[in-house]
């Protein structure tokens, strides 16, 4: 494996790790949807949704930089996406369950907030102002569904509290 060694390399991996984020959300979700509660099922649909459009975007954005889409595993999303599996499947059906992948599901988008924040400060940098265009797009389109999620941990925590 080579090393990166340039931040038009780096930028190019980060575009890789935030792909394969995107695909790890449309790959996992339909597993989880069963186990999804009601309260918050239409989180699901929604990001399988914007999933599909982001990694298009990150795919052509590649293609632009004359890189592959396909290269980065995105593990620290994908272990997220592991843990909302194991609460699904150890949790009991109901609010405290809901909570839980509320909770795993934030975590998810904060992990893509970072990372399109990096990849948006590197193309800031290159002069790549479409790269900057699309990741920025895109890091907002995260921003939204996390404070939906929010939303929905609030209404989630009301009962409980």
């Amino acid at each position: 494996m080579s090393q990166t060694s340039t931040p038009a390399e780096l930028l190019i991996v980060a575009i890789q790790d935030l792909h394969d984020g995107e695909i790890a959300w449309g790959q996992r979700l339909p597993e989880l949807r069963e186990a999804v509660p009601d309260s918050i099922i239409s989180f699901v649909p929604d990001e399988l949704a914007r999933s599909a459009a982001q990694a298009f975007r990150l795919a052509a954005l590649a293609e632009i930089l004359g890189a592959p889409a396909q290269k980065m595993e995105n593990i620290w999303l994908r272990a997220i996406l592991d843990d909302a599996k194991r609460d699904s499947e150890t949790i009991v059906e109901g609010p405290l369950r809901a909570i839980a992948l509320v909770g795993a599901f934030r975590k998810g988008k904060q992990a893509e907030r970072v990372s399109y924040e990096t990849a948006i400060g590197l193309a800031r940098e290159l002069g790549h102002d479409e790269a900057v265009a699309v990741l920025t797009l895109s890091r907002d389109e995260e921003a939204a569904a996390d404070a939906e999620l929010e939303r929905q941990l609030d209404e989630l925590l009301q009962p409980i509290s």
